[in-house]
């Protein structure tokens, strides 16, 4: 399950879950100084991870998001550590980044899974919600969301006021960035403590750190 922590590809995890599938590692891929790209969460965070979710986690360190060199070698390594049979994503809309992960998994020889694929927005947010997930917004555009956004925890009031800005409401354009924090597959909350907002070039995002 290529994983970023947040609500889309929590949910796709869920998904698969419910309908038979046995998740057999979660795969991000990371910056040198330990940060996944896009959501900026730690390491020791996916870490915490591995604990809650009770699936192990695969790390690609590269410097770049879109090195296909680098993330092939973790992946095939992967898939053949864990047997894989297909690799799943939490792909919506954006057809550039769909038709990468379809180069990919062609190029690795396994099947591509996106169960959000062409659904839309509301649904998806409206069944994060409805399955009892809590989500909190990481990092946004600030075009469209302050850093005062950060931290908040994503609810149908908030989706409201998503709607109004002309946004995305699923952030699928990255609009904002959440990190999920509990749910029915989580074994037990993770808690965490956001940092101050770091402001620049169109973005804010704030770190984490783990609280237990």
């Amino acid at each position: 399950m290529a994983y970023s922590g947040g609500k889309d590809c929590t949910l796709c995890l869920d998904r698969m879950i419910r309908q038979g599938h046995e998740p057999v590692a979660l795969y991000t891929t990371v910056t040198k100084r330990g940060f996944n790209y896009n959501h900026g969460i730690r390491k020791e965070v996916f870490k915490k991870y591995e604990e809650h979710l009770g699936i192990p986690v695969v790390f690609c360190e590269t410097e770049e998001l879109h090195n296909e060199d680098d993330m092939y070698k973790t992946l095939s390594e992967a898939i053949s550590k864990y047997k894989a049979e297909a690799v799943c994503t939490g792909d919506i809309y954006r057809e550039d980044v769909a038709a990468w992960n379809r180069h990919l998994a062609e190029r690795l020889g396994i099947d591509l899974l996106t169960p959000l694929w062409n659904e839309k927005s509301e649904d998806i947010l409206n069944e994060v919600l409805e399955r009892g997930y809590k989500f909190l917004i990481k990092a946004v555009k600030t075009d469209y969301l302050s850093e005062d956004y950060i931290g908040r925890e994503i609810n149908k009031d908030l989706i409201e006021e998503f709607k109004k800005k002309g946004m995305d409401i699923c952030g699928e354009d990255g609009e904002y960035h959440s990190i999920t924090v509990d749910g029915p597959i989580f074994k037990t909350p993770m808690k965490i403590k956001f940092k101050t907002p770091i402001v620049g070039g169109g973005r804010a995002m704030s770190d984490v750190i783990l609280e237990d």
